[in-house]
């Protein structure tokens, strides 16, 4: 009996897993797959339910229901460790063996320790957050609605976001349709909606040239004021300090600045700056039964300056590349 464990349950380890089911048909050969939900979320679509354009059910669907098959396994939990000698992952003070193991944990906001950045802000990775998004933001628009102060009504009428990637551009239109949707909604409202997209560099999308300039006119057309090659600092309560000494007051404040992969620590070491080092067969070189993909693994083509990318499309092809290997 061989056992195929995959760990995670995003977009690397769902397609890994369905062309394993699809490879192995026969009982000699056990696919197991380790997920901290029993569901499968749409991540790229997140920010549609944090602004209340889509319910959390839309982008969600059970694992059972994607996956089957009669060497089919399913364990709800989240593994502490990995033996990689021995070839067992630990989870809840129990081993699972075995032959073949894909690692495909994801990754998690990276705040770059920015002091406050993780206690007052608010990331954007799981469904949880999302929900948390959108009651502040609402919660945030009837505190304006109810207080004296002008200053304080302008405050948290404000949303700034951290990160002008494609989930910060795509959330902050969102969230300022929402705002915009919200203050409306209050027919003596005289306070006008206010969102901020920061990010460090000078320029937004700078991988992606083609999509830059009708970013930048989305989001002119929305009225979102764009800070540029300034970075943040410090974090308080509804506040940012910037580098140039700007202070941004805003009642909610969203963290889409970066990602750090959810690595999860082996024995001997294997991960490399956080990251599973991978071969062109998305093996870890000195372990070719392990395989890594998606944010949590690194790999550089012949050639390039830099590691592909983490994006849901890479993650797909390579759990499909992965499984094939296998």
């Amino acid at each position: 009996m061989k056992n195929i464990i995959v760990i995670g349950g995003g977009f690397g380890g769902i397609y890994a897993t369905k062309l394993l089911l699809h490879y192995f048909k026969h009982d000699d050969v056990t696919i197991t797959l380790i997920n901290k939900t029993n569901y499968f979320l749409f991540v790229p679509m997140l920010h549609e339910v944090a602004t209340g354009s889509l319910s959390g059910n839309n982008i969600t669907e059970p694992l059972r229901e994607i996956l089957q098959g009669t060497h089919f396994n399913f364990i709800k939990g989240e593994v502490q460790s990995i033996d990689l000698k021995n070839k067992t992952v630990v989870m809840n003070s129990h081993m699972l063996h075995y032959d073949y193991l894909v690692i495909a944990t994801g990754s998690r906001s990276n705040f770059y320790s920015v002091p406050g950045a993780e206690k007052f802000t608010l990331p954007l990775k799981t469904l949880e957050h999302a929900k948390h998004i959108k009651n502040q933001i609402i919660e945030s628009i009837e505190y304006a609605f109810k207080t004296d102060s002008e200053k304080e009504k302008t405050k948290y009428a404000t949303v700034a976001i951290v990160g002008a990637g494609a989930t910060g551009i795509e959330l902050s239109i969102e969230a300022k349709e929402l705002v915009d949707q919200l203050l409306k909604s209050n027919i003596s409202n005289t306070i006008p909606s206010h969102v901020i997209l920061i990010h460090s560099h000078s320029e937004i999308l700078s991988q992606f040239q083609k999509l830059r300039k009708d970013a930048m006119k989305a989001l002119q057309k929305h009225g979102i004021e764009l800070v540029l090659d300034d970075k943040v600092t410090k974090v308080d309560k509804h506040k940012l300090t910037m580098k140039d000494g700007r202070v941004i007051d805003a009642g909610t404040i969203i963290w889409t600045a970066g990602i750090e992969a959810n690595a999860i620590p082996t024995r001997p070491k294997a991960e490399t700056n956080g990251k599973f080092v991978v071969n062109e067969f998305l093996q870890l070189p000195s372990y070719p039964e392990v395989f890594a993909i998606g944010d949590c693994a690194s790999y550089t083509q012949p050639g390039k300056n830099y590691p592909m990318p983490a994006l849901a499309q890479v993650a797909s092809e390579a759990g499909k590349h992965a499984a094939k290997n296998i």
